[in-house]
């Protein structure tokens, strides 16, 4: 399962970057004149959570101690986002782009180890 959220963490933080860059490079990023300051903190929370993902996907598929952890984190920052990005795209009637975000929404969650403390290897631990 391990093997799971780490690919699964890599390709959405990927796809984060990718869509963004995308965005970024035809001059498309929403609201960049009316609103600069809020699409400047929309666009370090979603660059931060692509990173997350990206490093706690590695550490996992990796084996090392602390990625399950910052993958839960990650996990839970990348729900909040499919939770609130769909309201743009409703706002625009763009009906495929919140089918998938509701499609990712729901896989992360159901492959978010916060649901699956046996991801973990040995017992559970207390800090």
């Amino acid at each position: 399962m391990k093997t799971v959220v780490s690919v699964y963490s890599i390709t959405m933080g990927a796809l984060i970057i990718v869509f963004w860059s995308v965005v970024w490079a035809n001059g498309s990023v929403p609201d960049m004149l009316s609103k600069p300051w809020e699409i400047a903190m929309h666009l370090s929370a979603e660059f931060t959570t692509a990173g997350l993902l990206l490093v706690s996907g590695f550490g996992l598929l990796f084996g090392a101690r602390w990625a399950l952890r910052v993958n839960v984190f990650a996990s839970g920052m990348l729900v909040y986002s499919l939770i609130q990005t769909p309201g743009y795209y409703l706002q625009r009637n763009a009906m495929i782009f919140v089918l998938m975000l509701a499609v990712s929404f729901l896989i992360t969650v159901l492959l978010s180890p916060a649901f699956k403390p046996s991801l973990e290897d040995g017992p559970a631990r207390s800090s």
